[in-house]
């Protein structure tokens, strides 16, 4: 019974007989039993006994304290990969790559840093040298399903601190806007803006995939997400979205269909949406406006179409910028740097039209550019919309704040309406500053189009 309990509790050897299935063989008891005893094996595991005999140790206490070692040890490898999981999605990384493989250059950033920070942290270092690619059917807590496991165990952890922070502060608004997203699905984002402890939170909720942009659907989608947390409906003060006309009618849009709902609850157009809408309705009533700007997407597109002609640009210490597709504001980059850069883009476009080397429609594209920007009509443009959208996107960048009052909105929108007043009478600085803007340009313009017109007459 001492050999069975001893090699049972100690033995390394699981191929053993009194280990493994038992010892029956008893016609040869006495000689098995006997080398046994006088064994290695079995020395070794009966002084192991006999020092845990001294110890005075019971097994239920031994046991729980290899339970307590696991404890530790799973739970140090836990903390390590759910610190990589937080460092990943609270920067808005991917986490898999092409495969899941420990060593390839291809297992994305989860598992990526999890090799890099085994370069400085031992226990996780022996634990995927240890662990890692055995396979399924093996605890590592490195595959793909543990780690979305984890990421739903913490963004449902964040969802309930958010429940909880809109229930104390009470009074809460909502703002929606929808965008399809990669994979052509249209989904309804969801924000919740409330005010506790002093301070206005803007939290991001959740997602809403929807069906329809009609009203009656986003009526629907809309209510039974509070409902579906346990969040008062009566207690919501206002509702925020763009001015599209299934949102905004006030007779039969989203906005009247949610009043039904709760007197107290405005809707509130979102004023940078607003801005962007007045400032592209701006553009579109100005012929000159539109020559502008679209001269200014054409240099841009001339120069990056090429990176010969982009290192030439930059040779000349000057840089374009794209005009924006979503925020109108955004132009005022593009319009800086026109600005800002013009004596390098013209010199630039001067060497392309004058460079025998290049192709014919290359130099005649150039030429034209040359033609367009130093006219004094589109550089007062360039001028007077550089000052227009750099205070246009200063504001538009201020009314995306969190800390926004309706009385400082109405006020930053006035002042904006004073600021493009009176630029009604400062005509003759524009023009001046116009014709300072092309002044080093004219003698260089005039000697390319001579050069040309005689290259052409020969």
């Amino acid at each position: 019974m001492c050999i069975l309990l001893c090699l049972q509790l100690f033995s390394t050897d699981y191929d053993n007989v009194f280990v493994k299935s038992g010892f029956y063989n008893w016609k040869k008891a006495k000689q098995t039993i006997f080398g046994h005893e006088n064994s290695k094996e079995y020395i070794q595991c009966m002084i192991k006994w006999v020092e845990f005999i001294k110890q005075n140790i019971h097994v239920d206490e031994y046991m729980i304290s290899q339970i307590k070692r696991e404890f530790n040890y799973w739970s140090a490898i836990l903390n390590r990969i759910v610190a990589v999981i937080r460092f990943l999605a609270g920067r808005g990384l991917a986490f898999r790559g092409h495969n899941e493989v420990i060593g390839s250059s291809n297992n994305g950033n989860y598992l990526g840093m999890l090799e890099l920070m085994t370069q400085f942290d031992p226990v996780l270092k022996q634990h995927i040298d240890t662990f890692a690619n055995k396979g399924k059917g093996n605890v590592n807590y490195l595959s793909k399903t543990i780690c979305e496991e984890l990421i739903d165990i913490m963004s449902q952890k964040v969802l309930t601190h958010i429940i909880t922070e809109i229930k104390k502060a009470k009074h809460w608004g909502i703002i929606v806007d929808s965008t399809p997203d990669i994979s052509h699905v249209d989904q309804l984002s969801v924000i919740f803006r409330y005010y506790l402890n002093g301070h206005v939170y803007e939290r991001f909720f959740c997602f809403l995939q929807i069906k329809s942009h009609d009203c009656k659907f986003l009526i629907t989608d809309i209510l039974d997400l509070p409902e579906r947390y346990d969040i008062d409906i009566t207690n919501c003060r206002g509702y925020a979205y763009d001015n599209a006309s299934n949102m905004s009618a006030k007779y039969s849009g989203l906005q009247a269909r949610l009043k039904e709902r709760g007197e107290l609850a405005f809707y509130i157009p979102c004023a940078g949406h607003s801005l962007n809408l007045v400032g592209q309705r701006s553009v579109s009533e100005c012929i000159n406006s539109i020559n502008y700007f679209g001269v200014l997407q054409s240099l841009y597109s001339f120069f990056v179409a090429s990176t010969h002609r982009w290192d030439l640009l930059k040779g000349n210490h000057a840089t374009l910028k794209r005009l924006s597709d979503t925020r109108w504001s955004c132009r005022s980059d593009a319009s800086k740097s026109l600005v800002e850069n013009f004596d390098g883009i013209h010199a630039a476009l001067c060497h392309i039209a004058e460079d025998t080397e290049e192709k014919s429609d290359t130099r005649h594209e150039a030429l034209c550019l040359l033609n367009k920007i130093t006219k004094l009509e589109f550089a007062f443009m360039a001028v007077l919309w550089h000052y227009i959208l750099k205070r246009f996107n200063a504001v538009s960048k201020f009314l995306q704040k969190v800390e926004l009052n309706l009385h400082t909105i109405s006020s930053m929108l006035l002042s904006l309406i004073d600021f493009v007043k009176n630029l009604r009478n400062d005509f003759t600085r524009f023009e001046n500053e116009s014709k300072k803007l092309i002044s080093k340009c004219l003698y260089r313009i005039s000697l390319v189009s001579n050069y040309s017109h005689n290259k052409l007459r020969g």
